[in-house]
């Protein structure tokens, strides 16, 4: 099946009380946070399909949105067509896919991407991956992997991301770097609008990007970690703003305590912990998340 659809616009019930909210000095994490997908009026969802019809390459050159779910046959989703005009990404359960994108430079993906949103590809290894060659989603403002448990890499860590403000990963247990090595770089890399990350159930996670580069984040404010373990390590900050307040961090207190710092590197991160009696038990393992 394949179908398009115009937006729809509609107003979310109670969005007054679903926020952010802090409780017992815990940063906690609202799902309403999570930017939205959004249907524009050039949008296309693929599902399940058997054979793709003659013509699809070309309407995706134009279409701005797609969603994309329980497909079986595509290993890359630039494989389909140029994705010129692509805006907003999301796809579920597409189990062959290994990577979302690859080749982009031909594409020119990079300047309209706006929106990815990955869930549940099991043999997905990469956002995107291009060998020897860096990118630049200069668009890129929201990007959400999770359940991807072949997942290796986001992307290299010379691809620059000067739009980003949020970066969600979580239950993607063979993630070790998120922003991985390609080929030599320089010490340190920029995130000028990073606002929010949060890392969930990243067993293997050991660093933000592979040789634990000084990161440049002005207006990074919140640092969210759960269940990351090999996570020893935040990045060092650099170029903060005159009077700017620390990267507020909520994480399981025995993580936190474990930390590993440099002299002054200390200063850039300030803890928002459990209480110590809820944290008797917080390396339990979680079998639900349903409250």
């Amino acid at each position: 099946m394949v179908k398009t659809n115009k937006l729809h616009a509609s107003l979310v019930a109670y969005a007054d009380v679903n926020c952010r909210y802090l409780t017992d000095r815990v940063l906690m994490v609202s799902m309403d946070d999570v930017p939205p997908f959004r249907e524009t009026e050039r949008h296309v969802e693929i599902s399940a399909v058997e054979r793709y019809p003659h013509g699809l390459k070309y309407l995706l050159e134009v279409t701005k949105s797609i969603s994309m779910s329980d497909d079986t046959h595509v290993s890359c989703l630039n494989d389909l067509s140029l994705l010129n005009m692509l805006e907003e990404c999301k796809l579920q359960r597409c189990h062959r896919m290994v990577l979302v994108f690859n080749d982009v430079y031909y594409s020119y993906l990079g300047p309209s991407l706006k929106n990815a949103h990955v869930s549940y590809l099991k043999n997905l290894t990469h956002f995107y991956k291009e060998p020897g060659y860096d990118f630049d989603f200069d668009a890129l403002k929201h990007l959400r992997l999770e359940h991807c448990p072949r997942l290796e890499g986001v992307m290299p860590r010379g691809s620059a991301l000067p739009s980003l403000v949020t970066l969600d990963i979580l239950f993607c247990y063979n993630l070790k770097a998120i922003f991985y090595y390609n080929k030599p770089r320089s010490p340190s890399f920029e995130l000028p609008r990073l606002r929010r990350i949060h890392l969930q159930e990243l067993p293997l996670l050991e660093h933000l990007r592979d040789d634990d580069a000084v990161l440049a984040a002005p207006a990074w404010e919140e640092l969210h970690v759960r269940g990351c373990w090999s996570l020893h390590r935040l990045p060092r900050l650099i170029d903060r703003r005159p009077g700017k307040k620390a990267v507020t961090v909520s994480g399981e207190r025995a993580w936190w305590t474990k930390l590993r710092w440099d002299d002054s590197h200390r200063k850039s991160y300030e803890p928002r912990l459990p209480p110590a009696s809820a944290s008797i038990r917080e390396r339990v393992i979680i079998k639900t998340y349903l409250r």
